[in-house]
């Protein structure tokens, strides 16, 4: 009998599933929706239970791990094979904040004026029945924009990150139907993980290719004496690289100085997020604590691995988590790292250590 701790439960029209073969749950920040994957197959001559399995797409679904629901959504995805030898069903599940991604704005008539980011972008995710908020208070975040417009053709969620880059803000599933809009970590990790004995395998990649040592965003304001006037916003940054060169940036939207500084601060953020790329795989899905390690994303967790990063322990951020399971490799935690301080929040840097 599976662990309960090991334990993955579909829950949809009243009926719980839980004889998958292959269980892959991820949340993360490049993908933004939460999504599952899983799979059951067995021999053709014993398919009773896979003709038990009647999830189809539009079916709402629960995903349950370890006795704790991790996507309250709706099937996406339904796959069966069938051949002399084996029958096989494939499930996709999506969190509900999904038709942000592929809907577009009305534009109807779309304008907005003197409203923060999280009200304009409220109220566009909002025509789809998802919920938007700000974890914490990102300093900045709830300056107003003057004048604002919705691009025809422009997906929902295109239109919030177009927003979000102006007030230095990142986007991610909330793991209730609702996205969030965040900037730097939210506390430690309770568990570090430690080579030879948490960490099955680890992979981490440092790179300086694709950074610049000095970055400058230009604005242009309205309702200014002249039009020198409104040209005039302005602000740099300064980036922690061996690189040597300048790049310009032009703001989205109108911007004054303020808005210019966090508009650069955003480029910086994501050129330090881009400088580490790492993973690190643990055994089972729960942390020391007894906790999913899914709670711990956009969290900061210390990695101690002689062969990955000789010398001390280092910080990282968890920009996703991938929690598995297959008869091949067992129940694992995929944790996919980042810069500590990659997605703003001044948090400390990976290479102050080094």
């Amino acid at each position: 009998m599976p662990k309960p701790q090991e334990l993955c439960v579909v829950k949809a029209g009243g009926i719980a599933y839980n004889i998958w073969q292959t269980v892959e749950v991820t949340s993360a920040v490049d993908q933004v929706i939460d999504h599952a994957m899983l799979t059951v197959a067995e021999p053709s001559s014993k398919a009773t239970n896979l003709a038990g399995i009647k999830l189809k797409p539009g079916d709402p679904a629960t995903v349950t791990l370890a006795g704790q629901t991790v996507i309250d959504g709706v099937v996406y995805l339904r796959q069966g094979v069938a051949n002399a030898n084996m029958h096989a069903v494939q499930i996709g599940i999506v969190s509900k904040a999904k038709p942000i991604t592929v809907s577009t704005v009305r534009a109807s008539p779309g304008q907005y004026r003197n409203q923060t980011l999280e009200q304009m972008v409220s109220s566009v995710f909002g025509e789809v029945g998802v919920p938007f908020s700000l974890k914490g208070a990102p300093a900045g975040a709830d300056k107003v924009f003057a004048r604002v417009s919705e691009h025809v053709g422009e997906t929902r969620y295109d239109f919030a990150e177009r927003l979000a880059r102006m007030r230095n803000i990142h986007l991610i599933d909330d793991g209730q139907n609702g996205i969030m809009g965040f900037r730097g970590p939210f506390g430690n990790a309770a568990t570090q993980v430690v080579e030879g004995h948490n960490m099955l395998r680890g992979r981490i990649l440092l790179k300086d290719n694709e950074s610049v040592e000095q970055l400058r965003c230009r604005g242009q304001q309205a309702n200014q004496d002249d039009a020198y006037a409104n040209a005039q916003s302005a602000a740099e940054k300064q980036v922690q690289t061996s690189a040597k060169g300048d790049a310009t940036i032009v703001a989205e939207e109108m911007a004054d100085n303020v808005d210019c500084q966090m508009r650069v601060n955003h480029e910086g953020d994501w050129i330090a997020y881009d400088e580490v790329d790492g993973e690190v795989a643990l055994q089972g899905w729960l942390n020391s604590e007894g906790q999913l390690w899914w709670n711990d994303r956009l969290k900061v967790v210390t990695v101690q691995s002689p062969l990955l990063l000789p010398g001390a322990a280092y910080p990282f951020m968890i920009k996703s988590v991938v929690h598995r399971q297959s008869s091949e490799e067992g129940t694992t935690t995929t944790l996919l790292l980042c810069r500590a301080d990659g997605l703003g929040g001044g948090a400390e840097p990976l290479w102050q250590d080094s």
